[in-house]
């Protein structure tokens, strides 16, 4: 079994996900970032554009966030948005 990360994205309405990926890649305002398990402890703005969660090795989730924040612990990735949604609820 891979190693995972919990994530949370969450925007100033709900929690919009919560839960483990292998993988989160992110629009960070200096270029996309990618964060495994085990990153080092981090701490970046976030520019609009999507966030890519790869759950496993045949999901991926993607979102859409109008910028925010993107905050990395020993275990744990935290995303806040003003706007977050899930890519497949946008119209």
């Amino acid at each position: 079994m891979a190693m995972t990360v919990h994530v949370d994205i969450v925007s100033a309405e709900a929690e919009i996900f919560s839960g483990l990926a292998e993988m989160v890649i992110a629009p960070a305002l200096q270029g996309e970032v990618g964060i495994l398990p085990r990153h080092a402890q981090y701490i970046t703005q976030l520019s609009e554009g999507a966030i890519r969660l790869k759950i496993n090795d045949k999901q991926e989730e993607s979102f859409y966030i109008s910028g925010g924040m993107l905050e990395v612990q020993p275990h744990k990735v935290t995303v806040l948005s003003d706007t977050a949604l899930r890519a497949h609820d946008i119209d």
